[in-house]
């Protein structure tokens, strides 16, 4: 899926590199939770090959390489994680690396995979947690049409300080996405 100038497509193991950045990124592992750092980029390319096929597969999650339309670089990585069928929902995460953290290109990504969920799973809705204290994911989020549904209390444990952090959670239904 392409829009926006990115393309939202499958991992593969050739996206090692990035998803090896991505998990030594300390935003990335502040801010999101089980990020464990790979050894390697032959350790990353291992989980590529074996955990997000098998998460498609058994439709626990959908696990996405973002890159640049025009030059075909990678510049992050998207998620649809705790899919639930029977709600028709899933939660909905996105990290860019360092050199494309720009307001542009995160609301690009995250209405990139945001339709993907409405569009090709069947999604009603997508969930957002941002930490309460990471203003600009719950700005990006906010920019594409998330609104605002609580606050919850230590909810989850960064990967880098193992500190609890207190979450806005927000979502977003097919008609509110701009």
């Amino acid at each position: 899926m392409t829009a926006d100038g990115l393309v939202l497509r499958r991992p593969r193991p050739t996206d090692a590199a990035l998803v090896h950045r991505g998990s030594h990124d300390p935003l990335v592992r502040e801010f999101l939770q089980a990020v464990v750092p790979h050894l390697d980029t032959a350790a990353a390319a291992r989980w590529l090959d074996e955990i997000p096929p098998m998460l498609w597969e058994t439709g626990r999650a959908a696990y996405f390489a973002l890159e640049d339309a025009a030059t075909a670089e990678p510049v992050g990585w998207a998620e649809l994680v705790n899919l639930d069928p029977e709600r028709e929902c899933a939660e909905v995460a996105v990290w860019l690396l360092p050199e494309h953290r720009r307001l542009r290109t995160a609301k690009a990504a995250l209405r990139l995979v945001c339709r993907f969920g409405f569009e090709r799973i069947g999604l009603c809705r997508v969930e957002a947690f941002a930490a309460a204290d990471n203003m600009p994911s719950q700005l990006t989020g906010a920019a594409i049409g998330f609104r605002r549904a609580g606050y919850r209390p230590a909810l989850f444990r960064s990967s880098r300080t193992h500190r609890l952090h207190d979450a806005v959670h927000a979502t977003l239904v097919p008609e509110d996405l701009c």
